[in-house]
């Protein structure tokens, strides 16, 4: 091998270790960038030149190049911010992402999960890309088709109180009681009071108390009241002498009167109330299938990535899911910036689908996910490659001496 040869060969030591210093650099900078995953370069022997000696053929190496620079896909400590559209991944996946990455339209994909909501309602990150899901129809279904995810904030509809679920017991120990509808509280006019809130068509509350009076051994009339203004039918319930509710069917329904005149028909189902011996009758169930209108309050994402908003009524709704790409390969995907990944034929095809199914993780809200780089492990790396690039430089010195040297020979 001539002299000029040994000068490059040294010449690439010292590309592939600048190199090297660049990745590490890249790794510091980003030591608090989330969900940064921190790169190394992998070396690789490059062949110079055949020599035939006595012992056979032999291969002299021409120097040393970098084959690429690997990120490393750890997974990152999590960092709990409490935000509400702070979304950090748990094992396997990456976020997916429509938009335009490094002056690129199409989906990309990261772990980064630092979103916002826009004003259009799409979940978008700081670049403005889109988190791509599964969104939910109006009954709250999550769809199979994946798209953008857009958060529907608009109101719930009151819903109309059209079934009451009370159960009571009322004591066998009571005595029998005289209602009077002019003094409905009253000892003499009922043993027991239930009350119920009920909501009509426009959502308006309505406040609707039951007194039970005891009209006879195992037989008790309930009268629902709207205020001072009784409901029609009465509600009668019998029991046997095991104080188990003989009524069948055991359900009512009745016309409850508001103040302003109008009514709203509601069934009243009494299932399983007993009458048994206690000191005193209570409640045992109590429930109704109205609502309120309800204005939207805020979202919360569960460990499955469904996405469900809490409204002013106490009611949730289901608004999508958020989905999770997984690759074959992720050290074949390619880095784009801005936190971005792109697929290739090296990370093979995209597959979307639900958090915590099928090997991918599972979505931790108000989180982030920090960079995976150790300060230690970098400067450690630095060292090396300082003295790398160091030892390849005096090599290229040490071969202009021996040229010198030549070109002595001469005088």
């Amino acid at each position: 091998m001539s002299l000029n040869k040994s000068l490059y060969v040294g010449l690439a030591g010292m590309n592939a270790n600048s190199v090297a210093l660049n990745v590490i650099g890249d790794n510091i900078a980003n030591m608090n960038t989330i969900g940064y995953k921190s790169g190394r370069g992998i070396f690789q022997e490059m062949l110079g030149q055949s020599l035939m000696g006595s012992a056979g053929p032999s291969m002299v190496g021409g120097g040393v190049g970098l084959a690429r620079v690997e990120k490393m896909f750890e997974q990152g400590s999590l960092l709990g911010t409490g935000a509400e559209w702070d979304l950090a991944i748990g094992g396997e996946g990456f976020f997916a992402m429509q938009g335009e990455a490094d002056g690129v339209t199409g989906t990309f994909f990261t772990r980064a999960g630092q979103f916002t909501q826009s004003k259009d309602g799409y979940i978008t990150n700081p670049q403005g890309l889109k988190l791509i899901g599964y969104p939910a129809d109006a009954n709250g279904s999550i769809q199979s088709s994946a798209g953008p995810i857009q958060i529907d904030d608009s109101p719930i509809p009151p819903v109309v109180t059209t079934e009451v679920t009370l159960g009571v017991n009322l004591s066998s120990t009571e005595p029998t009681t005289t209602f009077d509808p002019a003094n409905p509280g009253a000892e003499t006019s009922s043993s027991f009071q239930s009350s119920v809130t009920v909501y009509d068509s426009l959502g308006e509350a309505v406040e609707v108390d039951v007194y039970w009076s005891k009209s006879d051994t195992g037989l008790w009339t309930g009268h629902a009241m709207v205020g001072d203004l009784e409901a029609t039918p009465q509600l009668d319930l019998a029991f046997d002498t095991n104080g188990n509710l003989t009524t069948d069917p055991a359900e009512s329904m009745v016309s409850l009167t508001k103040a302003d005149g109008t009514t709203l028909d509601v069934k009243f189902n009494f299932a399983g109330s007993t009458q048994y011996a206690e000191k005193q009758s209570v409640t045992t169930k109590l429930s109704q299938n109205g609502s309120q209108a309800g204005t939207f309050q805020n979202v919360t994402v569960d460990k499955d990535g469904t996405v469900l908003g809490t409204f002013s009524n106490g009611e949730e709704k289901v608004l999508g899911q958020v989905a999770l790409a997984r690759f074959n390969s992720d050290s074949g995907l390619r880095v784009m910036g801005g936190g971005m990944f792109a697929s290739t034929m090296q990370s093979g095809s995209v597959v979307l689908g639900a958090p915590n199914s099928n090997g991918r993780g599972q979505i931790m809200a108000g989180a982030l996910e920090q960079s995976t780089v150790d300060l230690a492990t970098e400067f450690t790396n630095m060292i090396i490659a300082q003295r790398g690039y160091q030892a390849n430089s005096r090599s290229i010195s040490t071969a202009d001496q021996l040229m010198q040297e030549l070109v002595n020979l001469k005088r």
